[in-house]
């Protein structure tokens, strides 16, 4: 797979996953509506970490922020059928960011346990990222 994806800067980590889709009897996708995704993988993190909350800003243009907890920020972006979730220490904790990455190392196996289904190969000169399925 061949695709370019956006990201949290300063990220941690990212897992690289196929956004949902459907197909049509004629065998045409239909990708799932990005508010149902953005609900599951909410439910999902805050079932297995109560201290995060929910949240809906933007790091840029493309990366959605969709949980904040644990002095992190987990956010989302989707580029044609490829997507992105991605962690990160929230700006205002600066005073406890080796406990914070700490954490994010400790718990982000748990975390994109049903997302990490992408591993990132190479790039191209002009921004293009090759990916396998691990």
């Amino acid at each position: 797979m061949g695709r370019s994806v956006d990201y949290l800067r300063r990220a941690q980590h990212v897992a690289y996953f196929e956004w949902p889709y459907w197909e049509d009897e004629d065998g045409e996708q239909h990708y799932d509506d990005g508010h149902e995704v953005i609900q599951d993988i909410r439910n999902v993190v805050m079932e297995r970490f109560p201290e995060f909350y929910v949240e809906d800003k933007w790091d840029g243009r493309e990366t959605h922020i969709i949980l904040s907890g644990y002095g992190t920020e987990i956010g989302l972006s989707e580029y044609y059928g490829l997507a992105t979730l991605s962690i990160r220490v929230e700006d205002d904790t600066a005073d406890d960011v080796d406990k914070v990455e700490k954490w994010i190392d400790e718990n982000w196996p748990a975390i994109s346990e049903y997302y990490d289904t992408y591993r990132k190969v190479g790039a191209f000169s002009n921004g293009e990222v090759i990916f396998e399925k691990k």
